[in-house]
C-alpha cells in the first residue's frame, strides 16, 4: 500500500505537527448525511503556521456535497450575525467604495444590508440561495471559487465571510480574491482563529475544525506572512465571538462546561452522548459519540482586512 506524502496545501512544506484525530461528522452544508464523513487528522504547518485537515475530499466530491446542501443552512437574521455587522460597519465607514463582491454570498442578505448605494455582485454555489440573492438585487457573477480568476478587478471591496476555511489552499484563495479588486482596493475576510484560547485547549476536537466542509484554518501569524507575498497589506484585524444578545451568559456556561467535559473527561462525555446529550443519534452512528459541542460564545473568530498594493 502506498502511503500518501503529507504536505502543507498552502506552502508545500513537510514540516508538520500532528494535532490529533478529528471526529467524524454527519452534517455537511446543513444537510444530514446518511453515512457520516470521516474527520481525518488535524495538522499544523510549522513553516507557514496554517492548520489543515488531512486527508481531504476531492473538489468534485465537495462540489456535489455543497450542491445537495440545505438552502436553510444559515437561518440567522442579519442583525444576529456579528461578522456581518462588523463587515457592514467597516464598509459603510470607508469612503470611495462603490462596487462590492461577496464570494459565498449565500442568499444575499449581507449585501442587501449595505443599502442601495452600492453595486452588488455575488458568487454562490447553491442554486436556490443564488436565486434568492438575485431577487435581492445581487448580480451573480459566478458559482464557485474557480470562477474568480475570470472576473477581473470588478470590485472596490471583495468579501469572503466564513468562506476561506472551505478552501484547500487559503493562500491561493486570497490571491484569487485579490484578482477581483482594483489596485488600492480591499479584501475583507472573516474566519476562525486557531490562536484562540478555546481552540488551543481543544485541539483537533474543537467544534470549528470538526465541521466537515471546513478543511483549512488560519491565524494572524499566517495572514501576516502571506500578505506581502500576494502584494497585500494587512490593514485591520479584529477578534470577535459569534454569540451576543440575551441568554449569552447562560450559553457561555453551558458551552464552556460541555467542551471542558469533552477535553478532560472524554469517557463521561461519551457516556452522556449515548444517553442523548447534545441530540446526536449515536445509537445509529456510534462513531459520533465524541462529536464536539459547539462553542459559539468563544471569542474564536477574526475579521481581516487586506489592502491591495496600488502597484499590484
Amino acid at each position: 500500500m502506498v502511503v500518501p506524502t503529507i504536505e502543507c496545501p498552502s506552502c508545500a512544506s513537510d514540516e508538520l505537527r500532528y494535532i490529533g484525530a478529528i471526529p467524524p461528522c454527519s452534517l455537511f452544508a446543513g444537510h444530514t448525511l446518511e453515512v457520516p464523513l470521516g474527520g481525518g487528522g488535524l495538522y499544523e504547518c510549522l513553516a507557514c503556521l496554517m492548520f489543515f485537515r488531512f486527508p481531504q475530499h476531492s473538489p468534485q466530491e465537495l462540489s456535489a456535497l455543497y450542491a445537495s446542501g440545505s438552502a436553510e443552512n444559515w437561518p440567522a437574521t442579519t442583525e444576529s450575525r456579528a461578522d456581518w455587522r462588523l463587515i457592514r460597519d467597516w464598509i459603510l465607514a470607508k469612503k470611495g467604495v462603490k462596487r462590492i463582491l461577496d464570494v459565498g454570498c449565500y442568499d444575499g442578505r449581507l449585501l442587501e444590508s449595505l443599502g442601495r448605494d452600492f453595486l452588488l455582485h455575488g458568487v454562490e454555489i447553491h442554486p436556490t440561495a443564488s436565486a434568492r440573492a438575485k431577487s435581492r438585487g445581487v448580480k451573480i457573477v459566478g458559482s464557485d471559487f474557480s470562477d474568480l480568476g475570470e472576473l477581473g478587478p470588478i470590485a472596490d471591496v471583495t468579501i469572503a465571510a466564513d468562506v476561506i476555511e472551505h478552501s484547500t489552499d487559503p493562500g491561493e484563495f486570497i490571491a484569487a480574491l485579490a484578482s477581483t479588486v482594483r489596485s488600492g482596493g480591499y479584501i475583507v475576510i472573516t474566519t476562525g482563529n486557531t490562536d484562540a484560547m478555546s481552540w488551543r485547549m481543544m485541539g483537533s476536537r474543537y467544534w470549528y475544525c470538526c465541521i466537515a466542509e471546513h478543511v483549512s484554518f488560519i491565524n494572524p501569524g499566517w495572514a501576516k506572512r502571506i500578505a506581502p507575498k500576494l502584494g497585500l497589506h494587512l490593514e485591520h484585524l479584529n477578534f470577535f465571538s459569534h454569540a451576543d444578545g440575551s441568554g449569552v451568559l447562560r450559553a457561555i456556561m453551558y458551552e464552556s462546561s460541555a467542551n471542558l467535559l469533552l477535553r478532560y473527561a472524554p469517557a463521561l462525555f461519551a457516556f452522556l452522548r449515548r444517553r442523548g446529550f447534545g441530540g446526536i443519534n449515536v445509537q445509529k452512528h456510534p462513531e459520533l459519540e465524541m462529536s464536539p459541542p459547539a462553542w459559539m460564545t468563544a471569542r474564536d473568530h477574526m475579521l481581516l482586512v487586506f489592502r491591495k498594493d496600488s502597484a499590484s
